[in-house]
């Protein structure tokens, strides 16, 4: 699947920029629909306001007070992104012109200023985002070292998986007639953002309910 993205432009592993966090909080404003929220930082972000104390128990409860889908396709294909509240659109998770869940925060916040692209080699691209001028300034930063340290193994090894099925869960949710089309979408959620123990590790469960959501498409595009 393709997704269109603006206002950055796209580095190699050895460019260097400068960028210095102000703790102004201005890249958690104005955030609407553009903070995405994928099973990985669901489950993570869960476990997190679990120990935190906060009242919930699963991923589902989570994504119901923090989060909403937008769909990308008309088949019924859809992500998460992080809500937003008051005027300016800040991220749900501002508090205090501070992360709540700064040790958890999705994979987009962590990487910041870059982006990372999966590509259809198996490998990742990255970009720079141009969004806050005023960012670029301070120590200068690597690509390489940056995305060592805030994209690990795990992140790049999910990341892929999700890119490179996409395509196939949208071929398959095509096919399916439209009076079974909500049922399927039923599945995708719940295979790719529900069903995990929170206690066990996170990408084995979520590579075997990808397996499991693509059985369930096939038999019902069938």
């Amino acid at each position: 699947m393709e997704y269109e993205i603006t206002n950055a432009v796209r580095v190699t592993p050895s460019t260097r920029i400068r960028f210095k966090c102000t703790g102004c909080a201005e890249c958690c404003r104005h955030v609407k629909q553009t903070v995405p929220v994928d099973s990985r930082d669901a489950f993570q972000i869960t476990k997190y306001l679990i120990e935190s104390g906060e009242e919930i128990s699963c991923t589902d409860q989570f994504l119901v007070q923090y989060a909403e889908p937008a769909m990308i396709n008309e088949c019924g294909y859809f992500v998460y992104f992080l809500k937003t509240v008051g005027p300016d659109d800040d991220c749900i998770f501002l508090k205090d012109n501070r992360c709540a869940i700064h040790v958890a925060k999705p994979r987009a916040c962590r990487v910041y200023p870059f982006m990372v692209e999966p590509t259809a080699s198996g490998e990742h691209g990255y970009l720079y985002s141009l969004e806050r001028t005023h960012h670029y300034r301070g120590p200068v930063v690597e690509t390489r070292s940056w995305m060592k340290k805030h994209f690990p193994k795990e992140d790049r090894v999910f990341l892929q998986a999700d890119y490179s099925r996409a395509p196939l869960i949208v071929s398959l949710l095509k096919r399916i007639p439209e009076e079974r089309r909500t049922t399927a979408v039923i599945h995708f959620h719940r295979f790719l953002y529900s069903d995990y123990d929170l206690g066990k590790p996170f990408l084995e469960q979520y590579l075997r309910n990808q397996e499991k959501l693509l059985e369930v498409l096939s038999k019902m595009a069938d």
